[in-house]
């Protein structure tokens, strides 16, 4: 053992003992989410931390060794107990209030340029006339073009309070010199409804990508938009969502249910039941609807498929979810640091508990548990622990939900020559390209009738020229819509995107027979 270590090992030891009893202490003082509760001035926490302070050999941060105890006492508990630092909690918070202050741009690194991929609709930017396809190469006089930049570097210096003022210089294509813009910040909404489109007169789909705080309102404008175009039936994809604001999932779940019916309860060693129902304002109450969901569908999205399944209200299809059904209080503490503690437990309207089982202290078995259930071909079903609807129908416990209509994974399009394409971005890199070159003058009829997969095969080339391109049809057909889809994605967004991708998605093809 290095000296260093044997220097701060009994501190480390005193550290996790001081972290238990603060936390003990902690966790009977939460009172309307904020912890109250103050150390007893002769308490032995106060003497060992002051003794450390006064006396220890060396000078040591007392935040760092407070945050290390804290950590280190979560990791005892759930799986879903953690501590959140100050310098994390405004990027987490963002992304869950949906919004934050900013210019309004999607970027995409490329070629170590910071390139404007689209303006978001009603941005400041937009507003201002930057364009798809405008490099950013200076931020407050800063060149940010060919330095190495990341897209945190890029945050860290578009982001900032609404109302504040970001000065940028863009190069265009076909234009002469840089231009320059004084861009005032704006409230940039943060997304959760990846797309909305018809698939054929009368079924509609959407995605949602998580359950944030606006959600319901993305979810209520986008159902109503298909409504007047005709829909009757409705596919809401969920997989891959790993959930949200409980909010959020009773909003959704309230859009399918009649008035009365039951969406989820909660309840907790030191919390009481707690029920929540649907009113009588859902919109989407005479629509049929089918949930996809996956492994990766968790907690918010759960709870949605519960209330929907547990109701006789729609059909699940897809494979078993991944069974988060803990609860997490949010306390703040003195610093504006935060503990999400978990104090109870999602139930669907029959009684099941959505979470899986698990382990104190074991985190890592557990989100590993989701990748070794064997569930490529088929769903095992608890008959032992199955739970019966108001229709006579049997839903399954066990953790997570398990859909009526399961679908394999799709093993054949998981090979090492797919993979490499992703993981070395030659697909993204290839699309954003043709996309750029082809901005002002291109067509979806052109994109489809272009051989892309030859001139993909040419670019491959040239970034590795021993790189042997011996694709069976499936997956040729498969690299062909994935290229297709995304120079669409660059060119005219997600909706035309997931229309290219849904084509021949076995979930969807289920959901269609299922209607």
């Amino acid at each position: 053992m290095s000296k260093l270590k044997k220097q701060y090992q009994p501190i480390a030891y005193s550290l996790v003992l001081i972290a238990g009893i603060l936390i003990g202490n902690f966790l009977k003082n939460i009172e309307n989410g904020v912890s109250n509760f103050q150390i007893h001035q002769n308490s032995k926490i106060n003497t060992i931390l002051r003794l450390i302070q006064e006396d220890y050999v060396d000078t040591i941060s007392q935040n760092r060794i407070e945050e290390n105890a804290i950590n280190s006492i979560l990791k005892e508990l759930d799986p879903h107990s953690t501590y959140i630092n100050t310098k994390r909690i405004k990027g987490v918070n963002e992304e869950m209030e949906g919004s934050f202050g900013g210019i309004g741009v999607e970027f995409n690194i490329q070629n170590d340029s910071i390139v404007v991929v689209s303006p978001i609709s009603g941005g400041p930017s937009e507003r201002l006339g930057i364009k798809s396809g405008d490099r950013i190469v200076e931020v407050e006089d800063e060149n940010v073009a060919g330095i190495g930049i990341e897209n945190q570097g890029v945050i860290d210096r578009l982001r900032g309070k609404i109302s504040t003022t970001v000065r940028i210089k863009i190069k265009r294509k076909n234009e002469n010199g840089l231009i320059d813009y004084s861009i005032i910040r704006g409230e940039i909404p943060l997304l959760s409804l990846d797309a909305k489109l018809m698939l054929n007169n009368n079924i509609g789909y959407i995605k949602l990508n998580r359950f944030s705080g606006t959600t319901t309102s993305e979810f209520i404008e986008s159902a109503k938009s298909l409504l007047n175009s005709g829909m009757q039936k409705l596919i809401l994809d969920l997989r891959g969502n790993p959930g949200g604001y409980l909010g959020a999932a009773i909003n959704i779940s309230n859009q399918f249910l009649e008035g009365g019916q039951m969406i989820v309860f909660t309840e907790g060693r030191n919390r009481n039941r707690k029920e929540f129902h649907a009113d009588k304002s859902g919109l989407l109450t005479q629509t049929n609807v089918v949930v996809l969901v996956d492994e990766g569908s968790a907690s918010a999205s759960e709870i949605v498929a519960g209330a929907l399944q547990d109701n006789d209200r729609g059909t699940i299809i897809g494979r078993r979810t991944f069974g988060k059904g803990l609860v997490q209080e949010q306390i703040t503490l003195y610093d504006g640091s935060v503990v999400r503690l978990t104090t109870q437990r999602y139930y669907t309207p029959t009684g099941r508990s959505i979470q899986k089982p698990y382990k104190n202290g074991k985190s890592e078995d557990y989100f590993l548990e989701v990748y070794q259930r064997g569930e490529k071909n088929s769903t095992k079903k608890r008959d032992s622990l199955f739970f019966i609807t108001p229709k006579g129908n049997k839903v399954y416990g066990g953790g997570g939900i398990t859909p009526d209509f399961f679908v394999p994974i799709d093993t054949s399009l998981s090979s090492k020559k797919l993979s490499v394409f992703f993981n070395k971005n030659w697909i993204f890199d290839f699309c954003f390209d043709y996309a750029d070159r082809h901005r002002d003058n291109f067509t979806k009829e052109q994109l489809f009738r272009r051989d892309i997969y030859t001139e993909f095969v040419s670019f491959v080339s040239s970034k590795k020229s021993d790189f042997e391109f011996d694709l069976n049809a499936n997956e040729k057909s498969y690299l062909i819509k994935q290229l297709k889809a995304n120079i669409g994605r660059n060119l005219w967004g997600n909706d035309f995107f997931y229309g290219i991708l849904l084509e021949e998605d076995k979930f969807v093809e289920i959901a269609i027979k299922e209607f």
